[in-house]
C-alpha cells in the first residue's frame, strides 16, 4: 500500500483523504454528530438554492460571513446546531473535495483532520486497494503548516493500524516528511496555535475554534464524500 501527501491537486485513482485543518474538515467531522448530511459547495448561489426548512447554511469566504447564511464555518458554533442537512461553503476545503471527484468520480474520498486521525486511518486502510493519498487543501493552493501537521499525524496512525492489519506500506518522501514534522504532538499543537491561520482566527475572537482544531483523536467520525454529499461512515 502506497502512502503519499499532495497539495491541493489529487493524483490518485484509489482513495484520497482531504485535509483542511483550519477549519473545514474539522468542522465537517464534528458536524456529522448533529447533521445527517453535509453538502460542500463553493458557490454562494448554489448554496442558497439548497436552502429549505431542513437545511442550515454555513459559509464564509476569506473569513467574511455571508448574507443569507445562518452559520459561519466555526466548528465550535456548528456543534450547537442540529438539522437534517448542513450546506457548507469554505474558501479552500470544499474546492478540493469537488476537484478530486471532478477529476475521477470513482475515487473514494474521506474527510480527515487531526481530530479523527486514527478513525480516518482505519477507514482508509479498509477501503483502499493499493494507495492512500492525503490531499492538503493549503491556503489558496499554497502550503500551510497546519495541513502538513495533520497529514503527518494521520500518516503515523496509518502506519500503526497497518501493522495490526499486516498491511505492508510504502511511504513516499512527502509522507515521510509530514510524519517527521508531526512526531511531537504537543509541538504540533503549538505550531497550529501559533500558525498564520491560527493567529488570524484568534485575533478575530475564534480561539475556541483553534483549540478544537488542535485536538487529536477525539472523535471516531469519518465522513465519506459521495454524490456531492458527505455522510458518516458506519461499520
Amino acid at each position: 500500500m502506497n502512502i503519499k501527501v499532495s497539495l491541493f491537486d489529487s493524483t490518485t485513482d484509489d482513495l484520497a483523504v482531504v485535509i483542511d485543518q483550519l477549519r473545514a474538515t474539522t468542522t465537517i467531522t464534528l458536524a456529522l454528530d448533529n447533521f445527517s448530511t453535509v453538502i460542500p459547495v463553493n458557490d454562494i448561489a448554489k448554496a442558497l438554492e439548497l436552502k429549505d426548512e431542513n437545511t442550515l447554511l454555513a459559509g464564509e469566504l476569506n473569513l467574511n460571513t455571508l448574507d443569507g447564511f445562518e452559520l459561519t464555518n466555526s466548528p465550535h458554533q456548528i456543534r450547537q446546531y442540529h438539522a437534517d442537512r448542513l450546506v457548507l461553503l469554505t474558501t479552500n476545503g470544499t474546492r478540493v473535495l469537488e476537484n478530486v471527484k471532478e477529476r475521477n468520480e470513482k475515487i473514494k474520498v474521506l474527510v480527515g483532520s487531526m481530530i479523527n486521525a486514527n478513525a480516518v486511518a482505519k477507514k482508509a486502510l479498509s477501503l483502499a486497494e493499493d494507495e492512500i493519498e492525503l490531499v492538503m487543501a493549503g491556503r489558496r493552493q499554497s502550503f500551510n503548516i497546519e495541513d502538513a501537521l495533520a497529514a503527518g499525524i494521520i500518516t503515523a496512525e496509518i502506519i500503526k493500524e497497518a501493522k495490526k492489519m499486516n498491511i505492508e506500506l510504502t511511504l513516499d518522501e512527502s509522507a515521510q516528511a509530514a510524519m517527521l514534522l508531526a512526531q511531537d504532538h504537543r509541538k504540533s499543537q503549538k505550531l497550529i496555535y501559533d500558525s498564520w491561520g491560527g493567529c488570524k482566527l484568534r485575533k478575530l475572537g475564534l480561539e475556541e475554534d483553534v483549540k478544537l482544531c488542535m485536538q487529536i483523536n477525539r472523535t471516531d467520525n469519518v465522513g465519506i464524500y459521495e454524490n456531492n454529499k458527505i455522510r458518516l461512515m458506519v461499520d
